[in-house]
């Protein structure tokens, strides 16, 4: 009996130091976690040429826009946007779109606000009416939605 309680005593204590050394699979996990780049917010802007105003409905002929708000500028995070007519006219779940953006060194150095971004959709012709979505994408994998109206 006296073996076994000393055995355990034994890894036990083993298994305590090996948690606490650094570079445990633990820590990796929590730093990952750490350093994880989430979107914060999603608004919908309508571009008028010098600055964004936020919209909750765009007119047909109106630039659209959406800023992307993201917890950190961390270079190497790619972000894809994709703007999509969901029933507006004849276009029924038509991709109109897509527009990838990676974070470079020089892009974040030069940006007045390197964790947001600003994705527009600049058209000659008026969309028709209806309902829209924006879908954006995280380092490949879809994170928010937001849906939007085109009213006359």
């Amino acid at each position: 009996m006296k073996t076994i309680q000393v055995s355990a005593f034994a890894i036990s204590i083993l298994i305590a130091l090996m948690a606490s050394l650094p570079g445990s699979a633990n820590d990796n996990e929590e730093d990952e976690a750490e350093n994880e780049v989430t979107i914060e917010k999603l608004t919908l802007v309508k571009d008028t040429g010098t600055d964004f105003q936020p919209v909750k409905v765009f007119k047909p002929a109106e630039t659209f826009g959406v800023l992307v708000q993201l917890s950190e500028a961390v270079e190497g995070t790619e972000v894809k946007g994709v703007w999509t007519a969901i029933a507006a006219g004849e276009m029924r779940n038509k991709k109109i779109f897509e527009k990838k953006v990676e974070f470079t060194p020089e892009e974040n150095d030069n940006a007045k606000n390197p964790s947001r971004i600003d994705f527009t959709l600049a058209h000659d012709d008026p969309y028709p009416a209806g309902h829209y979505k924006f879908d954006v994408y995280l380092n490949g994998k879809l994170t928010d939605t937001i849906a939007f109206t085109v009213k006359e």
